[in-house]
């Protein structure tokens, strides 16, 4: 019983937090995913892409929340700007957006290193999150060290730029590293960000309010 809860958990953890998208064939889609090494690294992969989604969702419908939203940046068109308009539409269309732009002239952009960047009035970079979906205990050393050379490279441009590490996965041995590193600010277990809704208000409320000043 205690093991079928803890599937059942995590399986509905993955639906909740899906893409508005996820549909029947995806689920149909779950009874395969283990079969085969050959689709493990694609699998890895996914998991990162999905869990990147998953915080760029968080941190949209906070803004719409807040009635901070303005307007989505195009990823075609580099200087291309889309006002906000209808919420549930422009969500299912989230791969299509680079970021969105705020009340207060700030914005949040999407890239790959780092996952996601606070942006200033005057271009400066406010703080950057890093985000890693994977659980596997055995990689969690190399995904906080991928992290940290994402870091330590935005602290190059700018060392007042605060560092945010977001993860699936974080180890007491990570833990205590992280503790020692002067090049992470703060971070967050991702899992317990979906899962318990004190710990999504305080990582949104950081973001939003001491950081945007929203």
């Amino acid at each position: 019983m205690a093991l079928s809860k803890l599937f059942n958990e995590h399986i509905s953890l993955i639906i909740e937090s899906a893409l508005e998208d996820f549909n029947a064939e995806h689920i149909q889609g779950l009874l395969f995913a283990s079969t085969g090494a050959q689709i493990d690294g694609s699998w890895r992969n996914a998991i990162g892409d999905e869990a990147e989604k998953v915080v760029q969702k968080l941190l949209i419908k906070e803004a719409i929340d807040l009635s901070k939203l303005t307007a989505f940046l195009l990823r075609e068109n580099n200087s291309g700007v889309e006002k906000f308009k209808n919420a549930k539409k422009q969500l299912e269309r989230l791969r299509e957006f680079k970021g969105f732009t705020l009340s207060n002239k700030k914005s949040v952009l999407f890239s790959s290193e780092p996952d996601v960047s606070l942006i200033n009035t005057d271009g400066s970079t406010i703080a950057v999150i890093e985000i890693k979906g994977g659980t596997d205990p055995a990689g969690a050393l190399e995904r906080y060290g991928a992290a940290k050379k994402s870091f330590e490279e935005a602290l190059r441009h700018n060392s007042e730029v605060i560092t945010i590490f977001v993860a699936s996965c974080i180890t007491p041995e990570v833990e205590h590293r992280i503790s020692e590193d002067k090049t992470i600010k703060r971070y967050y277990n991702l899992t317990s960000i979906l899962t318990h809704k004190s710990m999504r208000k305080e990582f949104l409320r950081y973001i939003f309010e001491e950081l945007l000043k929203c």
